[in-house]
């Protein structure tokens, strides 16, 4: 498991001194990563503050990417519960969602990571 402590280490130190766009950067091109955002009005800064919290508990497994964009990259694979208030609905209470992160770090390249945040769907 020592890889998945190194992800994480490398993921918290990118984001504390990282910069957006340059050292990662949120998938927000499929459906499921804009409905999420719809959703639940997750800010950066909110979506970040998640990402420090991951640690080695939050692991699920590592696989290689299906993206053609990125073939021969690695996706390590994390789910965490937060809570969250849907933003659309006036009655609506906090509801706990198991929030589903793919982090791809590129194979060969200057380390970018780039990270898919969306709701579980294995729910």
């Amino acid at each position: 498991m020592e890889i998945v402590d190194l992800i994480v280490g490398r993921l918290h130190e990118t984001i504390r001194n990282g910069e957006i766009g340059l050292d990662y950067t949120f998938d927000c091109n499929r459906e499921k990563n804009k409905s999420f955002d719809r959703e639940y009005n997750l800010s950066i800064s909110k979506k970040e503050e998640i990402l420090l919290k991951l640690e080695r508990e939050h692991y699920v497994k590592s696989e290689e990417s299906m993206n053609k964009e990125h073939i021969n990259d690695t996706v390590h694979i994390f789910k965490i519960n937060e809570k969250f208030m849907p933003r659309y609905d006036e009655l609506a209470d906090y509801r706990l969602v198991c929030i589903y992160i793919k982090v791809t770090w590129p194979e060969g390249k200057e380390p970018m990571f780039i990270i898919s945040f969306h709701e579980d769907e294995e729910i």
